[in-house]
């Protein structure tokens, strides 16, 4: 790497080092704590370079994520994240928008990102302009969103095993990668017998929106039916509730070849 980009990847390394949002920022304690009150309760850490952080302010009980760029450190870990500044990045299901802003602010990323429903488009977008990162969000279903060859790289972390429709998600993934685009995928898997099984998991967290544990080979086949023909599998551990099971968070990396 040259000097800058080992410079960048460093910085992406002192920054991802807590698993949580540090935000600089010129705002007053007293504009910070307004902001925090206001969009309360968090599901995730932003801590300010005034002081405040959100841990002091009420917590969603609604599966509440502390470490909340612990996905992008291991990524960055394996796969320099410093590569992508400046690209063009979508963010399937962005939750609280921590790795969008993240990448807008200090990768310089140009980042839309999608999610179900319109309060969390309306809060993300208020969070994101607070924090000085110009995202794009907006609602639309990740079953069926497509942009035909528009993005560099995709996040797709926490959501695959979310969406009813795997074999028209990964396609239409696929399809939005621009030629040498990347993927960043995160997800419950299953490994089974065989190395195609797959696990059923309509029962974990009550289910609602809980579909298929796939299997790493079967994840890697659907991206490579798909033209992604270049991917591994990064990192995996077992979390919580999903240990003895079979199932474990599994992360890969995908390219759609030049």
């Amino acid at each position: 790497m040259t000097d800058l980009a080992d410079t960048l990847a460093d910085e992406m390394t002192a920054r991802l080092k807590d698993d949580v949002l540090f935000i600089e920022t010129d705002r007053s304690v007293e504009e910070a704590e307004a902001f925090c009150t206001r969009h309360a309760p968090w599901r995730s850490v932003y801590r300010f370079s005034n002081g405040v952080t959100t841990e002091s302010f009420p917590r969603s009980e609604h599966v509440p994520n502390p470490r909340c760029l612990a996905k992008l450190r291991r990524f960055h870990a394996r796969i320099d994240l410093s590569r992508f500044a400046g690209k063009r990045v979508l963010d399937l299901g962005f939750n609280e928008g921590y790795q969008s802003i993240f990448m807008a602010k200090y990768l310089g990323c140009q980042v839309d990102g999608i999610e179900a429903y319109q309060v969390a488009v309306d809060r993300t977008s208020a969070i994101a302009e607070f924090c000085g990162a110009p995202c794009n969000f907006w609602v639309a279903d990740a079953n069926s969103f497509v942009a035909p060859e528009t993005y560099d790289v995709i996040l797709h972390c926490g959501l695959l095993y979310h969406l009813h429709d795997v074999w028209s998600a990964v396609k239409n993934t696929c399809r939005s990668l621009k030629p040498g685009g990347e993927v960043l995928l995160e997800t419950t898997s299953y490994e089974g017998a065989d190395k195609f099984d797959c696990k059923f998991m309509n029962w974990h967290a009550k289910g609602n929106h809980n579909y298929w544990a796939l299997s790493p080979e079967t994840i890697r086949y659907l991206f490579a039916e798909f033209g992604c023909t270049e991917g591994r599998e990064v990192d995996s551990f077992e979390v919580g509730a999903l240990a003895g099971t079979g199932m474990k968070r599994t992360m890969m990396w995908f390219r759609k070849p030049a």
